[in-house]
């Protein structure tokens, strides 16, 4: 950006241009220009050298131009304003990402506020050579006590989902990607595509889940927060947003149908059963039920009068989600063909779809197994393996486990995995993630714990520990990875694809795909056998 005459008339100095910044911000806007002036100004007293890092406003078509506004602005940093016509905060964000020159790219909201550490809190997620998706939080504004009730109740939200992914034993995954505070490398975003630019609301759940599928880890960081503080008042705006999400995450689950986390219909299995009445009926008949909606938030305005909060937030809850499957709804047509997209999330993803994933997990696991143990999956080898063999044995367990998860029994997943440490001697921690046909040559002795990954047909040796270092994450362990006897895999680190750790090895450190690591700590080399044994 060229400079300009502030509105002294005095010249305003030469902006500074970082050549190769660390970090990128990038901050699409639209009819704010005192706030985007704001967080500009916040941006300027950043703890990060301000030649280490560049920002890109991106003006999505605003009716009073950003541009001349902000070319008056003396800041420390390097300040690019594109201007384009209105296309939609995808269009918008997509563009400053291309526009970007730094490896790893934040994107925040024009309408949030930061702290002095905020970019230096994220860019330390981000390590040489890693490949994370740093989700950072969302905090209400102090002055959240004055916005209306569905804005107090979407602080609310946030914090029960920031809750979700805190702690070293839980793990941010795609379907939660918000684009208010995350930062991923650049690379990542352009091998994945970016933002589907279709999409009118959603795009960055949708994103995220490529991004996740393209084997990034994703990291959730409660330091590097954000202040929120909406200037949305019309509650007639918030049920036209609702319905705009209903309509386009039908979009985005028919792009990700392994996914039931972004599946409209997973709400008429997961509310209060008491509200699933209601939602129901609006998939059955969506404009007769509309002055229903109206109704129930009229009830949660009176709660929250009354000061009952968790009544108001409640019934703002069933509101919102109503107005949202009016919008699915929609989307999908006629009643008929709503109805077979709901059967076919509960035979997929619901209680009767859990007792069909448990039996293909078993079948699965038995070919895989038995292809491990006895070289080939014939009908005798998987029989004899089935029966002998505590490597499934232990595999069994797990999907038992899984599918007790899934239906919610009472204590089924505890009993199991004590079970499973008693009897086999391998201990696996109850959020653990197991690929198909893990093979565990020798049980004894081996602990999975926390959160941790682990991929499709990877060997496990015996007295193997894959945990946390310091309390700070678990391991993600990709497809093919075989893990020697003895050998220690420890902290939030990504071993990658078909790599070998030797005997007693302790792992630390980021492995790349096809590498053997050896000695404590571990170093790396390249496998030369990549496609031997």
């Amino acid at each position: 950006m060229s400079a300009a005459n502030g509105a002294s008339g005095a010249a305003v100095p030469p902006r500074p241009v970082a050549l190769r910044p660390r970090l990128s911000v990038v901050v699409a806007t639209y009819n704010r220009v005192d706030l985007i002036q704001r967080l500009l100004g916040q941006f300027a007293r950043q703890t990060l050298p301000a030649s280490d890092f560049e920002v890109v406003v991106v003006d999505d078509g605003s009716r009073e131009p950003a541009a001349p506004h902000l070319e008056k602005l003396t800041l420390p940093f390097s300040l690019r304003v594109e201007t384009q016509a209105n296309a939609g905060a995808a269009a918008a964000r997509h563009r400053g990402v291309i526009a970007a020159r730094g490896e790893v790219v934040l994107i925040t909201d024009d309408d949030m506020q930061v702290a002095e550490d905020f970019l230096a809190k994220h860019l330390a997620r981000h390590p040489r050579g890693s490949r994370n998706v740093v989700i950072g939080s969302i905090r209400p504004d102090p002055a959240i006590s004055n916005m209306p009730l569905f804005e107090r109740w979407y602080a609310w939200l946030n914090n029960r989902i920031a809750a979700s992914m805190s702690g070293p034993k839980r793990r941010a995954h795609g379907w939660q990607l918000f684009t208010g505070n995350v930062s991923f490398r650049r690379e990542d975003y352009v091998a994945a595509g970016g933002f589907d630019k279709s999409l009118g609301q959603s795009e960055d759940i949708e994103l995220g889940l490529r991004l996740e599928k393209a084997g990034c880890r994703f990291e959730f960081c409660t330091e590097a927060y954000v202040l929120h503080g909406s200037d949305h008042t019309s509650f007639e705006k918030w049920l036209k947003r609702a319905n705009r999400y209903g309509v386009f995450d039908i979009r985005v689950a028919a792009k990700h149908p392994d996914v039931p986390q972004v599946s409209p219909w997973r709400y008429l299995f997961e509310m209060n059963p008491l509200a699933r009445p209601l939602l129901a009926a609006v998939v059955m008949a969506p404009e007769a039920t509309r002055p229903v909606t109206h109704v129930v938030m009229g009830w949660a305005r009176l709660a929250d009068k009354v000061g009952l909060q968790k009544a108001a937030f409640a019934g703002t809850s069933v509101s919102y989600v109503m107005e949202y499957l009016r919008g699915a709804r929609t989307e999908a047509g006629s009643l008929s063909k709503a109805a077979r997209h709901v059967a076919r999330f509960a035979f997929t993803s619901g209680k009767p779809g859990q007792v069909l994933k448990l039996a293909k997990a078993l079948k699965d696991d038995a070919v895989q197994v038995a292809s491990s143990e006895y070289g080939q999956p014939g009908v005798k080898a998987v029989a004899a393996m089935v029966l002998t063999s505590d490597g499934y044995r232990v595999l069994a367990l797990q999907r038992l486990r899984e599918a007790a998860r899934g239906l919610g029994i009472p204590l089924g997943n505890h009993a199991l995995r004590v079970a499973q440490t008693a009897v086999l001697g391998v201990e696996i921690g109850k959020d653990v993630e197991l690929g198909s046909g893990v093979y565990f040559v020798h049980s004894l002795g081996t602990v999975v714990g926390g959160d941790a990954k682990v991929g499709n047909r990877v060997r496990f040796y015996g007295n193997n520990t894959v945990g946390t270092a310091k309390d700070d994450g678990y391991p993600v362990i990709e497809d093919d990875v075989w893990v020697g006897a003895g050998a220690r895999i420890l902290g939030p680190i990504t071993v990658g694809a078909r790599s070998r750790i030797g005997a007693n090895a302790v792992v630390l450190q980021d492995i790349p795909p096809d590498s053997v690591a050896v000695g404590i700590p571990a170093r790396i080399i390249p496998r030369k056998d990549v496609d031997g044994e």
